[in-house]
């Protein structure tokens, strides 16, 4: 099984796969850079990777090249994403920051062309809901991955088994910015600045009011 991940830069969608790359034995490519497509390959093993939202590449590209089963959109509070990704070398790569809010947009409307959409947030919070979603994929998950005893290095000597190709001229290999640290809370949420919300207003409409929604039903729900 081929299960391809693909969500916003700096959303936590490289340390979510991470996470699902702490299955034994499978392949992983935890970040696909947003200059590249996913890669073609052949192996028996099965295999699990990350694709960024760009103007570049589509996801339809991303799953025709990598092969892919399932399709996962991961969903991250689109005030604290595009705060943290502003100020970051790289959010105006492959599309300018605000065209891929705006097309985040457009795949949150289009939902229903993904196998499952998880939340970020609902993964930092060990949502059992989130395994099971998971799961129901045909993708096997334990509470237990939460500890990412399955090192960067095992994936990579992995990588270099099966597809030595990969990594000798045809792509390049990364684990972004990703480290278990992004699971602690005040690594979440981000300062509130009106001017962000204002943009989103036109960018991402409707993400935006999903995520305000969700805030009132927690709000309601601890009344």
């Amino acid at each position: 099984m081929r299960l391809l991940v693909h969500g916003m830069q700096s959303s936590g969608a490289t340390l979510f796969t991470y996470f699902l790359a702490q299955r034994p034995g499978c392949l992983a490519l935890v970040d696909i850079l947003n200059n590249y497509a996913a890669p073609r390959f052949e192996s028996a093993l099965d295999a699990v990777a990350k694709c960024v939202v760009t103007t570049a590449y589509p996801i339809a590209v991303h799953a025709e090249r990598f092969k892919a089963d399932r399709t996962i959109l991961l969903l991250r509070d689109p005030r604290d994403n595009y705060f943290s990704l502003q100020n970051k070398n790289y959010r105006n790569h492959s599309g300018l920051i605000d065209e891929k809010f705006a097309l985040i947009d457009t795949l949150f409307a289009e939902r229903s062309r993904f196998d499952a959409t998880i939340h970020y947030e609902d993964f930092l919070d060990r949502d059992p809901a989130v395994l099971d979603r998971i799961r129901a994929l045909g993708w096997p998950v334990e509470e237990a991955y939460y500890d990412f005893e399955r090192t960067f290095e095992g994936m990579l000597a992995l990588l270099w088994q099966e597809t030595p190709q990969l990594l000798q001229d045809e792509f390049e290999i990364s684990f972004g910015n990703c480290t278990p640290d992004g699971l602690l809370p005040d690594r979440r949420r981000k300062p509130r600045d009106p001017s962000i919300d204002a943009k989103l207003e036109t960018l991402c409409p409707n993400l935006l009011a999903h995520y305000r929604a969700r805030e009132r039903s927690a709000v309601h729900a601890q009344v």
